[in-house]
C-alpha cells in the first residue's frame, strides 16, 4: 500500500491509499481516474450543472438504486445525482466536501466522503431546515472505464440517503 498526499483542490481530499505493491519513492503521478473522480468533484461542488452528464456514461449503472429507489431501476439515474447535489447546496449554504480516504485498485475507485453544513437554507428532502450543523457520510464504490464512471455500489450511510433523522 502507498499512502500518498492528493493536490489541493476546492474541496478537501486528506489522502490517497492506492492497492498496489510498495515501492519505494512515493512520488508517482495521480492515476487518470483518480485526476478525474477529482475534476467531477470539483465541477459538482462549484455547481456545474452539467458535470453528471459529462463524468458518467450513459450507460452508467448504480447497484444501490433497487434498495433506494427501485421505480428508477433501468432509467437513466444521472439526474438523480445532481438533483442530490442541488439539495445540498440548497439546504446547506455553508457545506463543505471532504474525501477521506481513497483506495484504488485496477479500475476501481473506492471513496469515503463526508458533506458538513448548517441547514439553514431549503428543506433537504422534505426534512425542514433547523439551523443545525449537519454531517453527512458515505462510501461510494466506483468502477472507471474509458474515461468516464460507468458503475457505482454504496452512498450516504443510510437507507434513505439523506442522513437526518426525519
Amino acid at each position: 500500500m502507498i499512502v500518498s498526499p492528493l493536490p489541493a483542490t476546492r474541496f478537501t481530499y486528506r489522502w490517497v491509499i492506492e492497492a498496489r505493491p510498495s515501492r519505494p519513492g512515493h512520488n508517482e503521478p495521480m492515476s487518470a481516474n483518480l485526476a478525474l473522480l477529482g475534476a467531477y468533484s470539483d465541477a459538482m461542488f462549484a455547481g456545474d450543472q452539467e458535470a453528471v452528464f459529462e463524468f458518467w456514461s450513459p450507460d452508467f449503472v448504480s447497484h444501490v438504486t433497487d434498495r433506494v429507489n427501485p421505480d428508477a431501476v433501468g432509467t437513466d439515474i444521472r439526474g438523480h445525482e445532481l438533483e442530490w447535489w442541488n439539495q445540498v447546496r440548497s439546504a446547506f449554504p455553508d457545506f463543505t466536501f471532504s474525501v477521506e480516504l481513497l483506495i484504488e485498485s485496477g479500475d476501481l475507485v473506492v471513496s469515503n466522503w463526508t458533506v458538513r453544513g448548517t441547514h439553514t437554507g431549503t428543506p433537504f428532502y422534505g426534512v425542514e431546515p433547523s439551523g443545525e450543523p449537519v454531517t453527512i457520510n458515505g462510501t461510494a464504490v466506483l468502477r472507471i472505464r474509458d474515461g468516464k464512471i460507468v458503475e457505482h455500489w454504496g452512498g450516504p450511510h443510510c437507507q434513505d440517503g439523506v442522513g437526518l433523522t426525519h
